[in-house]
């Protein structure tokens, strides 16, 4: 017989129900889920996305409909993709007062003040060629795009967006965002980096 005592009894943290509450890792609530919309400009229905069964593309004019009803279900946040039908090279929709970048949180935020807004921030939807940002013949132009991207933060926070959520995988660019927001007085406008969500393993089916 072994008369050798186990160093580690996790048994006793787990022994009463009260005893795990207090010592569990992880609580996974509404408060912590995020919900990805995806709006689209001069959309009359809802669209099927192929790539992601299930999940639609939301008529702009539905947007405070769709709120309204994730706010009900108990979703707290909710981070907005938009497909603009504006197009040009550089993406300039995106930083536009009344562009489809500033209207999604614009909408979010006059349907449901205390829905978290988060908004993504990046150029693929916004220009004509489908990158990311300013092009110089095969090339991104990283400086010129991180400028826009500031531009482009502070019209989602003037509209009401609480955090900037930057996808545009440029070098500098939460810093450049960062300074963007500060120079325009939306200092307590948060940025959450693509990295957070890609480590938080719920980023998989986008």
């Amino acid at each position: 017989m072994n008369n050798l005592h186990s160093i580690q009894r996790m048994r006793r943290l787990r022994k009463t129900e009260k005893m795990r509450d207090l010592f569990q890792e992880t609580h996974l609530s509404l408060n912590d889920l995020c919900l990805p919309i995806f709006v689209e400009e001069g959309l009359d229905d809802y669209k099927q996305i192929d790539s992601m069964p299930g999940v639609v593309r939301i008529p702009e004019k539905r947007l405070a409909y769709e709120i309204e009803r994730i706010a009900k279900a108990g979703i707290k946040s909710v981070m907005t993709f938009g497909v603009s039908h504006h197009l040009d090279e550089t993406g300039s929709d995106a930083w536009q007062e009344n562009g489809l970048v500033a209207r999604m949180s614009r909408i979010c935020k006059e349907t449901v003040p205390e829905m978290i807004v988060m908004s993504d921030t990046c150029f693929c939807e916004y220009t004509s060629h489908g990158h990311c940002g300013v092009m110089h013949g095969d090339i991104v132009d990283n400086d010129a795009t991180i400028h826009n991207l500031g531009l482009q933060a502070v019209a989602a926070a003037r509209a009401g967006a609480d955090f900037i959520a930057p996808s545009a995988a440029m070098d500098g660019q939460v810093a450049a965002i960062r300074q963007a927001l500060d120079a325009a007085g939306f200092k307590d406008t948060a940025i959450m980096s693509y990295s957070t969500k890609f480590a938080s393993a719920l980023y998989g089916p986008i």
